[in-house]
Formats: structure tokens, sequence, C-alpha cells
């Protein structure tokens, strides 16, 4: 059986798909906390709203991952990198938005539609590494319950 260093995990838990449902919980987490953010301050004067949209983030881990595979000289096929997530380290963008007469760009509809899609994407990562997680357990005990 190899070691965790001879299959370049760490544990038996520890798969790609796991790895990149965490990372894209992690930051899934990280915009819930700002758009209730944004809610909570939508009567502050001169607040501006901040998000950390997905596919900035998703771009952003895709152009790590060319470099790093490029730094390496891993052979990297562009397409393959679509499937990528983000990393941990999210910085959250300002979005200028159409700013009221106090100087606040928060927009109440906007954040409540953004927190559901948000909630949504987060439902969906959970399900996704449960069910990766139930195929591990289904190989560890042959499919039976333990």
């Amino acid at each position: 059986m190899p070691s965790p260093v001879q299959t370049g995990y760490r544990t038996f838990w520890d798969t790609p798909i796991l790895q990149a449902a965490e990372r894209a919980m992690n930051h899934a987490a990280a915009r819930q906390r700002l758009l209730a953010n944004n809610l909570a301050n939508v009567n502050t004067p001169g607040y501006l709203r901040y998000d950390l949209p997905f596919p900035a983030a998703l771009a952003g881990a895709r152009n790590r991952a060319i470099e790093l595979a490029q730094r390496h000289g891993i052979p990297f096929v562009g397409e393959d990198t679509k499937m990528m997530l983000p990393s941990s380290g999210y910085t959250p963008i300002l979005m200028p938005t159409a700013m009221r007469t106090d100087g606040n760009t928060v927009d109440p509809e906007y954040e409540l539609a953004a927190l559901a899609e948000n909630e949504l994407r987060y439902a969906m990562l959970v399900r996704i590494a449960g069910g990766q997680i139930r195929g591990l357990l289904d190989a560890i005990t042959g499919g039976r319950t333990p």
C-alpha cells in the first residue's frame, strides 16, 4: 500500500475533490460574512459594499495553478484548470455600485439575492463533499452499513 507521501495526499480523506470542496466552502463562508456585513450596514452613511465574487476567485486560482505548473516544469492542459477552486487567501473587492445620497452603496434587495445564491452554492458543496465521503466509506466497508 503506498504511503501518503507516495500518493501525494496527506491522508486517505485528503482527495482533490474534498480539497476543492473545502476551499470553495471556505470562500462561500467568507462571502456570507461579507454580504451579511453589507446588510448590517445598509443604513450607515458612507458605507461602501464589499464582495468576494466566485468567478474572480476561480480565475485567480486558475492563474496560480498555471504559474505553479510552469515553475515546476509540469505539463499543463489549460482546459483542465476550469475545475480549480480558490485557495484560502481572499481579498474583499470594493463593488462600485449606484450610490445613494448619503454615500452608501448597499442595495438590500441585491444583498438578499446574493445571500440566497451563496447559500445554495454552499449547500451544493456540502452535498458534493458528503457524496465523496460516502463513496470513500462505501469503499472501506464494501457497501455494507457499519
